[in-house]
C-alpha cells in the first residue's frame, strides 16, 4: 500500500464516518394507508421522535463511497513510476473522477413520487431513475441532488489538498536524492562529514607557535651535527 493509497482509504473511512453520523431519516405520515418517505438528514444521536433510519438511501450512499474507494485505490496501483520515488498527474485524476461521478448522478438524478404531482403539497424523494426513461410528468428532487453534487466537490477539493502536499514532499525528496555535479549518475547522494561541519573556519585555528611542544628528532643545529644530517658536502 502507497501513501496515495493511504490517504483514499482515510477519505473513504471519514466519509462513512459522516454518513453514519448524519444518516437520512424517514417521516412518518398522519395516514395510516401512507407509506413513510424521506424526511431529511439529522444527527444519529438526536432524538426524532417515532422517525426511522432510511436504510435503503444509506446502503446507496455507502456503496456509492466503496465503489468509489475501490476504483481509486485500482487506479493509484498502475500508475507510472519515476525512479524509485511515485510520479502521477493526480489533477487529472481527480478531475476525471469528479466528471465521471457528477454524470452518473445526473444520469440517474432522485425523483419525486407520483402522488405529489397530484397535490398541491411539498415534494419529497421516491428513488432514483433513469433520466432518459420513461416517466409521466417526471419531477427532480433538486435538494438531494444539490446535496449530492456539494458531496463530490467538497470531495474532489479534499484530495487535490492532500495530493499537493504528498506530491511536495515526493519532489523535495528526489531534488535530496539527485546527483551533484561532478558525481556520477547513478552514484548516490552522499551526505556532508558532520566532523567538517564543526571544524573551526579557515584562520581562526589555534596558533602552534605558542605552543610547548618537545621536538623528539635529531638536533639539527649542532656544529659537529649539521653538515651530516643536512647531507650536504
Amino acid at each position: 500500500m502507497n501513501k496515495y493509497q493511504r490517504l483514499v482509504i482515510v477519505a473513504a473511512l471519514m466519509n462513512m464516518l459522516v454518513t453514519l453520523l448524519f444518516p437520512p431519516f424517514t417521516s412518518q405520515p398522519l395516514a395510516k394507508a401512507m407509506l413513510p418517505s424521506f424526511d431529511g438528514f439529522y444527527p444519529v444521536f438526536i432524538q426524532i421522535g417515532n422517525k426511522s433510519i432510511f436504510k435503503e438511501l444509506l446502503t446507496l450512499q455507502l456503496m456509492f463511497i466503496s465503489i468509489n474507494t475501490l476504483a481509486a485505490w485500482l487506479a493509484l496501483q498502475s500508475r507510472k513510476q519515476h525512479g524509485d520515488l511515485q510520479d502521477f498527474s493526480f489533477m487529472r485524476a481527480i478531475g476525471w473522477f469528479t466528471a465521471v461521478n457528477l454524470a452518473l448522478i445526473f444520469t440517474f438524478p432522485p425523483f419525486e413520487p407520483y402522488q405529489t404531482l397530484l397535490r398541491a403539497d411539498v415534494g419529497g424523494f421516491d428513488s432514483f431513475y433513469f433520466v432518459f426513461g420513461r416517466r409521466s410528468q417526471p419531477a427532480i428532487f433538486w435538494p438531494l441532488l444539490y446535496l449530492e453534487c456539494t458531496f463530490i466537490l467538497i470531495n474532489a477539493l479534499g484530495f487535490i489538498l492532500l495530493f499537493s502536499a504528498v506530491k511536495s514532499g515526493d519532489d523535495a525528496t528526489r531534488r535530496k536524492l539527485m546527483p551533484l555535479p561532478g558525481e556520477a549518475a547513478g552514484a548516490p547522494h552522499r551526505p556532508e562529514d558532520k566532523s567538517l561541519l564543526n571544524a573551526a573556519p579557515l584562520g581562526r585555528g589555534t596558533d602552534r607557535r605558542h605552543e610547548s611542544r618537545p621536538y623528539t628528532g635529531e638536533e639539527r643545529r649542532a656544529k659537529e651535527n649539521r653538515r651530516t644530517v643536512s647531507g650536504s658536502p
